[in-house]
């Protein structure tokens, strides 16, 4: 195994310290990320949908909240190798690996169409 094998793949990343990464919208220390990328500065991950601000106008002006515009857009970031702790890799799990398992909505419970057929209706 080497870090080579886990680029494209999902990994469990366990971080020594949250503080630094909650810009990005974590808030826990255990992430299940997809690997884009591994350099000697650490491992760059996918962050789908990340969200960036139009703040300023064309002349650099400070524009109001309400004319301030959000997109949102695929990114990758880096996770330097001082704040990981362990990096968990599954490589015989079937939906971490290539391809995105983020289509597939890891992480969040989406049910099928016969189980939401199933359901109770309220």
């Amino acid at each position: 195994m080497s870090l080579t094998d886990i680029v494209g793949d999902v990994v469990q990343i366990l971080l020594k310290e949250i503080a630094e990464l909650e810009e990005l919208g974590f808030e826990k220390k255990s992430l299940f990320l997809q690997v884009v990328g591994v350099d000697e500065m650490g491992v760059w991950v996918a962050h789908p949908n990340y969200v960036v601000v139009k703040v300023n106008d064309a002349e650099g002006r400070p524009l109001p909240a309400k004319q301030q515009v959000k997109d949102r857009v695929d990114a990758n970031f880096l996770i330097r190798w001082e704040q990981i702790g362990s990096i968990v890799h599954f490589p015989d799990r079937e939906g971490f690996d290539y391809p995105s398992p983020f289509e597939q909505h890891i992480g969040f419970i989406v049910p099928s169409a016969d189980q939401e057929e199933d359901a109770p209706s309220g």
